[in-house]
């Protein structure tokens, strides 16, 4: 009992249940949502809002170059605020950037690229990346300050939004997709909420940050744009190759059916991950600095998460077509079939994905990028072999094979990585 209680009352134990918490609540909310927005959309508007969704997250990426990763790395606050000010200016930069391109190629991009289902919906797509650059830059500041109550509510806040927005514009049955918009609502008024609490505290190392500042971190943490940036791209490609290769390959329907799936199986996979991924890597940077020993305590959380979500995957290994057919109607038995196939992969990802900071942590990134190339020409060959045999399923189980063991080696490899650095804490006099 007083180990619980012990444990219970630590710093890393309160900030991710405010973080866990907030999810819960938000994440919740849009599951016992989840059967009457499948009743207001279809497939294919799942399948349009995960293309849309897809190409805003890579062209996020691009706009930032990844710097907000570095806002938690620096020993001094001005040299933090001048890595969010570098974030800023560059999420506004690209923005514009885009702007211009679909002004004069943007009839080009519709006919010759992936994007062409979007329709006039790409026109959304630069306010999309300045607002996710502003709530990146913002969330990772608060991160640092270990405002993790603000961080609580303004996950509430995003997910209110979107649902919000979707049931809104689905219930009243306007032409257009009230899935996209809610991806486009819900950032703005999350980011505006993290600037109203986070700007007064560094207001003053804001107006102070000189350019030769941004331009002496920028250097420094070069490695962000260099190889976090392309890892990054790679990764998040990775993940969104079934709804492009799905929607030009299969159907847009197909891609839905997909996305919807994954979907489900996500949130819950979020919970925790994107708790236990904010906190774990503040708690595990700082314990870096002071040379204490990082592994004890990562080999103990992915234990702890195996034990913990073992027993539920396999029940929906096992049930998931019956699962969506009774919650979402029978419309969606085929997203259920689709992620039976898939449970092994996001399973693994699962155990992963908190540990995802591991290799900037070390300065691995090289290596790290080295694997995303591999992981996506794997995962590109697996999908195509399916498409070209017109087998969805197929596709899914090569692709889902392919995800299963790259994510399972990158897990030994940050294992391996924390315990050599017990090994050279050991080894020090």
């Amino acid at each position: 009992m007083q180990k619980i209680t012990k444990l219970l009352n630590t710093e890393y134990t309160r900030n991710f249940f405010k973080l866990f918490s907030s999810l819960l609540l938000a994440q919740g909310l849009s599951f016992a949502l989840s059967p009457l927005l499948s009743r207001l959309y279809t497939p294919e508007d799942f399948g349009l809002v995960a293309l849309y969704m897809a190409i805003a997250g890579l062209l996020s990426m691009v706009a930032t170059g990844k710097y907000e990763q570095a806002i938690m790395l620096p020993g001094k606050k001005k040299e933090a605020v001048a890595i969010l000010k570098l974030v800023l200016i560059l999420s506004l930069a690209f923005s514009a950037f885009c702007v211009i391109i679909l002004l004069f190629f943007g009839h080009h991009i519709l006919q010759y690229t992936p994007a062409s289902p979007l329709g006039s919906w790409i026109w959304l797509l630069p306010l999309s990346i300045m607002m996710h650059g502003i709530y990146q830059g913002f969330n990772y500041m608060a991160n640092r300050m270990k405002y993790f109550g603000n961080m609580a509510t303004t996950n509430l806040i995003q997910h209110l939004g979107i649902n919000i927005t979707r049931i809104a514009i689905g219930w009243t049955k306007y032409a257009w997709n009230g899935l996209i918009i809610a991806q486009l609502v819900a950032p703005v008024f999350s980011a505006t909420f993290l600037v109203r609490k986070i700007f007064p505290t560094i207001k003053t190392e804001y107006a102070e940050t000189s350019e030769s500042l941004i331009r002496q971190q920028a250097l420094k943490y070069s490695q962000y744009p260099t190889y976090n940036l392309i890892q990054s791209v790679t990764n998040n490609l990775a993940s969104s190759l079934p709804i492009f290769m799905f929607t030009s390959g299969f159907s847009a329907q197909t891609a839905g059916l997909y996305a919807f799936g994954y979907t489900f199986v996500f949130r819950p996979l979020s919970l925790f991950s994107q708790s236990t991924l904010q906190v774990l890597s503040q708690k595990v940077i700082e314990d870096y600095h002071s040379g204490k020993d990082i592994y004890p305590g990562i080999k103990r959380l992915v234990l702890q998460f195996f034990n913990l979500g073992i027993i539920p995957f396999i029940i929906l290994g096992i049930f998931a077509p019956y699962i969506f057919s009774f919650v979402f109607s029978s419309t969606w038995t085929e997203a259920g079939r689709m992620i039976q196939i898939l449970i092994p992969w996001l399973f693994m990802v699962y155990l992963t994905s908190p540990l995802s900071f591991i290799p900037e942590l070390f300065f691995k990134q090289k290596i790290s990028m080295f694997i995303d190339f591999i992981s996506i020409a794997l995962r590109f060959s697996a999908l195509y072999t399916g498409i070209y045999f017109n087998d969805v399923y197929l596709a899914l189980a090569l692709f889902s094979a392919v995800s299963f063991l790259v994510v399972g080696l990158s897990l030994l490899w940050y294992l391996h990585m924390a315990r050599n650095h017990k090994k050279m804490l050991h080894s020090q006099p």
